[in-house]
């Protein structure tokens, strides 16, 4: 082992002896290059280990700014990420809407685009109010849509606005297709129907968990829910939320 205190000892002569030459010129040259170069040797040591702190605190806090920059890069490709969840579910949604309008459609239904004017949380009896009636067309029976999934049908209509019934409401019913097979079911005030009978068949049918049930219309079929069970009976599972923001009125068909 180096004995660090002979070595700080040596150093501390060695820079006197400089010290001296430097005050004292009459030595001769030769010598005073010979303590020059001795002082370069005994400083080398303690400049590479001073460039090597050196380099390395530049590192270190190099790293650290690396390392702020990584985490805000992961935040942003996080927030991206569910930007483009976001996206692929609205896009999915118009999707279904275009295929239902059109697939094996030649004929575009005509639809209206309505707003909630009254009773939006559905407080009485799970029906509301829209802004637009006899005068945009709208008639007792036309449904009422979110894009893809029923909502409801008009129940009462005047010149200017409408009160819709929902499929949650016990006061709704209508003739359904599953499999191919009729029936008709009624709602119950809440977020599921239930089937009052079949239509025009007798022999019995077997449902299956997730079934698609539909409403058959002039110009689309419209989706009202799919097929779900409690206490093995089966039922219509419709949305537990409805969407009341983006709700238009299919007023041909």
């Amino acid at each position: 082992m180096i004995n660090n205190k002979k070595v700080f000892l040596v150093y501390i002569v060695f820079f006197f002896v400089f010290l001296t030459f430097l005050l004292f010129p009459k030595y001769e040259n030769n010598t005073k290059l010979y303590s020059y170069f001795v002082k370069d040797k005994l400083e080398t040591p303690f400049d590479l280990i001073g460039f090597k702190l050196k380099n390395f605190y530049s590192t270190f806090q190099s790293n650290k700014v690396h390392l702020k920059n990584i985490a805000k890069l992961k935040k942003e490709n996080e927030y991206l990420n569910k930007i483009n969840k976001y996206l692929e579910i609205i896009a999915s949604k118009y999707s279904d809407q275009y295929k239902i309008f059109h697939d094996n459609y030649p004929t575009i239904p005509i639809t209206i685009g309505v707003s909630v004017i009254g009773d939006r949380n559905l407080l009485l009896n799970k029906n509301f109010i829209i802004n637009k009636g006899k005068q945009s067309g709208i008639a007792i029976g036309n449904y009422v849509l979110d894009g893809v999934n029923v909502i409801g049908r008009i129940k009462s209509v005047t010149n200017n606005n409408a009160e819709v019934v929902t499929v949650s409401s016990n006061d709704y019913g209508d003739e359904v297709i599953i499999n191919k097979q009729l029936f008709i079911v009624s709602g119950t005030n809440n977020n599921y129907l239930s089937f009052l009978r079949q239509k025009n068949v007798t022999e019995e049918i077997i449902f299956k968990k997730n079934q698609k049930v539909v409403i058959k219309n002039e110009f689309v079929d419209l989706i009202l829910g799919r097929i779900d069970f409690i206490d093995k009976q089966p039922i219509v599972i419709t949305p537990k939320n409805l969407n009341l923001d983006n709700l238009r009125v299919l007023i041909n068909g």
